[in-house]
């Protein structure tokens, strides 16, 4: 039995009924209907050309049609739906007719993918509308990767491809302001020629581009500048948002406002986000928000904002208080339906927003994101409500590639025009309007990514590790190194089947290399895991020598093709955030190869062997024994144990020979310290002895010793960033052994003379605030 192949249509049209045959064109032209604003028809007009049709007006055809040889019969009206129309193709022609020029363009996308780069059409009869108006892809540009003008024009072209009414760039201050020309330098910001082509070429497709620009928070960036600090709210780490009680505010903003409008004349809506504010009042937020949204009124546009400062804090019902003008939007990356009635009680039906779920991933979670597009058109549909977009934030450097979405963004496109997607042959549809034909190839890795041993995000997380890190983590966990073993079959078959997949795609063959690159990286990390183990079970010297240059050419090899594949879609500013993680893996990998370090005399490293009792993971890149920091030596724990955690009553006692002292070395992060820059108690109690006489004694305190080991360097709105409140001559960065945390170096005591055999620690303290000791060095002389 035949079996008839899926149309290659994403997304799927309400109504579909086909015939036997199809229609060849062969005269390049099309018959548009005389219409009385021309202007409005630039994108119909362009999808014609793009088509190889030649326009010819006839006003003896109906307006908002379109007529492709010569059709046994008209097509059927347009539904009255805005952006619908209604499509007929037989072996005698084609017809289109559109219920506004939105709906004629949508029914030339339509037949574009019919055609799928041939002249020829099947017979088919398409009536089409969507269940939501507001469709969206929401596009993180501000956390490192920032397109060229090129590559967003072709992003506007493939949304369009899809049917995505919308597309938001989100920026933080990566848009240059005439007002402000020096906000977002060296940052590789849109400039205005980039961001007119832009708007130009999403004019000719059909997608309105609006700005999503913080007028509040996530301001990291701009509030580190010293030229703007004056607009910040202080709080205990760097400060990532403004401070709305400073009369200095509002002129500024007002100013970044009108530019940004100015920027996005065509836009109907500005995004003002408003989420993740640290020390806001639920009445200095509405207020704010109601000044931001008048002012934005006022150059035309609809004030958009984030509402999980009202839902995790001042509750749903306060949404009433704002302008109503504003349009709230709940995010949600699992299910949204768990809000459903909360937001039923406030009387208030959002914008949605879902998550592609492709942060902290080499791979995107295709399950996952597609499972949560699906619980978004559900609840949407409940609601009644306009719709919704997906977003693939870049958290964490953005490292993973932006250009891995289209699967996911075209499901959005199904998803949000259709109201539910046709799960079981759509990857075939996609493939077919993508890459120009099926891939059955891909659509096994797409399916069997979930497959792995380890998962997307662990595997993210382990190619960050340093080599301490990962001999720490095979160490603790003995299944990693056969879950590393299992997942290499798998992912080098899945290299293997997109190199086939390259092969039979008819178009958009480069898009592979991101495939690509991430496999090389997921398999970067199993083959890395392997080597820890090998050296955790030990390895002799040339053996070592010979796996370590291997381990380094084939991190070389990620390296320089993940910079190619960047570089051919992104500007070359902020690339050295992601190179630096692979720089550092390099080094990591060198240190196995270097004799161990030379210790002074005057330096005598102290043994905590006794007194390690935790291992974790995420300060696992401590040096395993003997090791350098800031030119001082230590000696860290082994493989088993990472630190000594210290709580209140604990006390520890680490003898050594007897010397004069000239100073204490202490390598430490500070566990829950409060975030308060003006708290100074004490913590830890430290003392030297000799014998059982205190020679020197000294009370450690939060804030000015003793700073929190998350991020103390602030670099993210929620990181410890204390360090900037600790005392510079004494508290100096040490080194970082994991993702967010800093371990810190305490040196600096006024012990210089003294003779003692012994150092001394007691936690005191509130009992929830401790003391994470990696390392401890007296230098004697003095």
């Amino acid at each position: 039995m035949h079996t008839i192949e899926p149309l290659p249509l994403v997304p799927w049209p309400v109504s579909v009924r086909r015939a036997p045959g199809s229609y060849r064109i062969k005269q390049r032209s099309a018959t548009l209907g005389a219409c009385a604003r021309p202007d409005e028809h630039v994108a119909v007009h362009h999808k014609l050309g793009e088509l190889g049709l030649r326009v010819v007006v006839d006003e003896t055809l109906p307006a908002l049609t379109v007529r492709i040889g010569r059709p046994k019969r008209s097509a059927r009206a347009a539904p009255e739906w805005d952006e619908g129309y209604a499509l007929h193709v037989d072996r005698g022609g084609i017809e289109l007719r559109g219920h506004d020029v939105a709906g004629l363009y949508w029914g030339l996308v339509t037949l574009d993918q019919l055609l799928n780069g041939a002249p020829v059409a099947p017979c088919v009869e398409i009536v089409d509308y969507p269940a939501f108006a507001f469709r969206m892809h929401h596009d993180d540009v501000s956390r490192k990767q920032i397109s060229t003008a090129d590559d967003f024009k072709r992003i506007v072209r493939t949304l369009s491809r899809y049917k995505i009414r919308y597309y938001t760039p989100y920026m933080e201050d990566v848009l240059h302001l005439k007002s402000y020309p020096d906000i977002g330098k060296g940052r590789g910001k849109l400039m205005p020629r980039e961001v007119e082509a832009i708007l130009d070429e999403a004019r000719r497709h059909n997608v309105t581009v609006f700005p999503t620009y913080s007028l509040i928070g996530h301001q990291e960036n701009l509030l580190a500048v010293p030229k703007y600090r004056k607009y910040a709210r202080t709080v205990f780490q760097s400060p990532s948002a403004y401070d709305v009680s400073k009369p200095a505010l509002k002129p500024y903003l007002r100013k970044v406002i009108r530019d940004v409008c100015r920027a996005f004349p065509d836009a109907p809506y500005f995004h003002a986000c408003f989420d993740e504010v640290i020390g806001l009042t639920e009445r200095e937020l509405i207020a704010h928000a109601n000044w931001c949204a008048r002012e934005i009124a006022r150059h035309g546009k609809r004030m958009l904002m984030w509402v999980d400062m009202f839902k995790n804090h001042f509750g749903l019902k306060a949404l009433r208080k704002l302008d109503d003008s504003i349009v709230p939007v709940e995010w949600q990356y699992a299910d949204p339906s768990g809000v459903e009635g909360a937001y039923r009680k406030a009387g208030v039906v959002p914008l949605g927003l879902a998550g592609y779920n492709t942060w902290c991933a080499f791979l995107p979670d295709f399950a996952l994101g597609k499972a949560n597009l699906d619980a978004w058109a559900k609840l949407m549909g409940n609601w009644g409500g306009q719709g919704y977009g997906s977003s693939q934030w870049g958290d964490n450097g953005y490292e993973n590639s932006r250009h891995l979405l289209w699967n996911l963004i075209a499901y959005n496109a199904e998803t949000s025009w259709s109201g539910r997607a046709r799960r079981a042959d759509f990857e075939s549809r996609f493939q077919s309007t993508f890459y120009g034909r099926r891939l059955p190839a891909l659509e096994r890795v797409v399916a069997r990514a979930p497959r792995r041993k380890i998962s997307a995000s662990a595997a993210w997380r382990l190619f960050r590790y340093a080599i301490p890190a990962m001999i720490r983590a095979v160490t603790a966990d003995r299944t990693l190194a056969r879950r590393a073993a299992s997942d290499l079959k798998l992912l080098r078959s899945w290299t293997k089947s997109v190199a086939a997949a390259r092969g039979r795609a008819l178009r958009e063959r480069d898009h592979f290399d991101h495939f690509d690159v991430a496999l090389r990286r997921e398999i970067d990390v199993r083959e890395r895991l392997l080597l820890a183990a090998r050296i955790a079970g030990g390895l002799p010297g040339a053996a070592l020598r010979r796996a370590v240059g291997t381990a380094r050419r084939n991190l070389d090899g990620v390296r320089r093709a993940y910079e190619k594949t960047w570089l051919r879609h992104n500007k070359r500013p902020n690339i050295e955030v992601s190179l630096s993680v692979y720089d550092a893996v390099a080094r990591s990998l060198d240190e196995l190869l270097r004799p161990p370090p030379r210790v002074p005399r005057t330096f005598l490293p102290l043994d905590l062997s006794g007194i390690y009792d935790t291992c974790e993971a995420s300060v696992g890149g401590m040096p395993i024994g003997p090791g350098v920091v800031n030119r001082v030596p230590f000696a860290f724990a082994d493989a088993t144990r990472t630190h000594a955690l210290l709580g209140r009553g604990d006390a520890v006692r680490l003898t050594f020979a007897s010397s004069k002292i000239a100073d204490i070395h202490l390598l430490y992060g500070g566990w829950a310290i409060p975030m308060d820059a003006k708290a100074h108690w004490p913590l830890v109690e430290l003392r030297l002895r000799n014998g059982k006489r205190v020679v020197f004694e000294e009370k450690l305190r939060v804030v000015r010793h003793i700073v929190d080991w998350f991020a103390p360097l602030g670099d993210h709105m929620w990181a410890g960033g204390g360090l900037r409140h600790a005392d510079a001559k004494r508290v100096r960065f040490g080194l970082t052994p994991g993702a967010h945390h800093g371990i810190l170096h305490l040196s600096g005591f006024a012990a210089r003379g003294r003779v003692a055999d012994s150092l001394e620690l007691r936690v005191t303290g509130d009992g929830k605030a401790k003391l994470a000791l990696f390392a401890a060095t007296v230098q004697a002389g003095g």
